[in-house]
């Protein structure tokens, strides 16, 4: 879907502007938006609201924060004819939302509000983009105290018919409630999707075969989104509220855990993710009305071996290396006296003809290893101290043995996991260290990327995504951390 014509130019005014702290759910257009309507999205455009006060203190960190912000304007004048401080800044409200009455006409069915500071220069504003594009005229009509601007009167008269007769409005809806609450107030921008109204598009474009899944695939109540902002950075939450139908029937879902693999993870991991296993991972797969074909059923032992593998916490990092290649690992940590290197062993031997390749024994930091060449790259695994360790190069090996300073102990991970409101307990994490990592594609890469590029990156200190479950919901977050 698109925002065409006059109506891209109040949002290039909110994008110019920056974005403020939200009101509690009912303070907005949310009031007027009839419960029907499959999305809401609300932008706050308070300029000078604690939200937009932190936006613009993390954009000081970057040093052509000054020169991004004169080139919006100079575009905005010179593509548009706007002038943002006489014409734009006074024309702007505290918020301005968007509300749809329906997904269809490809998504153009959608209707924005708000409450002008300057209601003459907002009408000014609105002349100026109109004579700009004619072809692209933005309606207006005020409607219990809002503008609900629109490219076509029958858009707005029907959104003014449907919030006049609406037994309920969005604010009244339990659903859109409950999912503000989890977002908080805090926030750039929230939005909310009708669950139902997905399913029903998906049911109607998917054809046959596809609605035959969607059916067993469960309900999905609602979407919602936030972009918010801290003092360290900017942090992104969705949350999926619904409940898993026969489609989803023996996978089973990842457990909540305490990662302790940071805890021998070498400190210097550029990435690291992180993820929990079950007893039976794969073992029920063929309880599974879609994935209970013979290919599956064929290869049902192999994926119960690799499934004792994965039972318990798993990590996979990167490291930098000094040859061609970095080190890439893969430790896991089955637990109950399993033999990570002898299931691998045993894989290894079944497929030995396709593979054409047959493990060397080797000793790396004093730890039986195989090795299995593959030309100018290798794949060393073993066992160490009671852990699978898969890794490119032998220093995988080392780093999980050696007992060094550990990445749980590094301070750009402990900074980023408390800024990024990292949880004890989650379904598993992504972590980058972003500030370390740039310079090592560039020499990776043997390239140099332009002054004006790398001097812009080097406040993206790091990157933390994760997932934490609750009941009917699934919850997750990205945060970039900015120093």
């Amino acid at each position: 879907m698109r925002v065409a014509g006059p109506a891209a130019l109040v949002c290039a005014a909110v994008v110019a502007a920056g974005c403020g702290g939200m009101k509690g759910v009912g303070a907005g257009a949310s009031d007027l938006a009839p419960a029907t309507a499959p999305m809401f999205i609300a932008l706050d455009t308070d300029s000078g609201s604690s939200q937009w006060k932190t936006v613009d203190r993390l954009a000081s960190h970057f040093p052509d924060k000054q020169k991004a912000i004169d080139s919006l304007k100079r575009n905005l004048r010179r593509q548009d004819g706007i002038d943002w401080e006489r014409d734009a800044k006074p024309a702007l409200g505290k918020e301005l939302d968007f509300v749809w009455l329906d997904f269809d006409n490809n998504g153009q069915d959608f209707v924005a509000l708000m409450q002008p500071k300057d209601e003459g220069k907002f009408k000014q504003l609105v002349a100026k983009g109109n004579a700009k594009d004619p072809s692209r005229r933005l309606l207006y009509e005020k409607f219990h105290g809002w503008e609900v601007l629109a490219e076509k009167q029958a858009t707005i008269d029907r959104f003014k018919q449907e919030s006049g007769s609406a037994t309920a409005t969005l604010t009244d809806d339990p659903a859109f409630k409950h999912s503000m609450d989890k977002l908080g107030s805090d926030a750039i921008v929230r939005a909310y999707v009708n669950g139902e109204e997905i399913m029903r598009l998906a049911r109607q474009y998917g054809g046959a075969s596809a609605r035959r899944l969607i059916d067993k695939a469960g309900t999905l109540d609602w979407i919602a989104l936030k972009l918010g902002a801290t003092s360290n950075g900017l942090g992104l939450d969705t949350i999926v509220h619904g409940t898993p139908g026969k489609l989803f029937q023996g996978l089973s879902p990842s457990r909540t855990f305490n990662p302790k693999l940071t805890e021998s993870t070498p400190q210097d991991a550029l990435l690291y993710l992180t993820f929990h296993g079950s007893k039976n991972l794969f073992a029920n797969l063929q309880k599974n009305p879609v994935l209970n074909t013979p290919v599956v059923r064929r290869f049902s032992g192999v994926l119960r071996q690799i499934g004792t593998v994965l039972q318990g916490e798993n990590a996979f990092y990167v490291r930098a290396a000094s040859g061609r290649f970095p080190e890439v690992t893969f430790v896991a940590a089955p637990g109950g006296g399993t033999d990570g290197a002898a299931v691998v062993d045993r894989l290894l031997a079944r497929y030995r003809a396709q593979l054409k390749v047959v493990p060397q024994r080797t000793t790396v930091a004093g730890t039986s290893t195989r090795r299995l060449g593959f030309g100018e790259v290798a794949v060393y695994y073993a066992n160490v101290n009671g852990k699978l360790v898969i890794t490119d190069l032998p220093a995988g090996i080392r780093g999980v043995k050696s007992g060094g300073k550990p990445l749980a102990q590094e301070e750009t991970y402990r900074d980023a996991a408390e800024a990024s409101g990292l949880p004890h307990r989650t379904q598993g994490f992504l972590y980058v260290n972003i500030h370390s990592t740039v310079p090592f594609i560039e020499k990776l890469s043997q390239t140099r990327l332009p002054d004006e590029v790398s001097r812009n990156l080097r406040p993206l200190y790091s990157a933390v995504e994760y997932a934490v479950s609750r009941s009917h919901e699934i919850q997750i977050t990205f945060f970039l951390r900015i120093k």
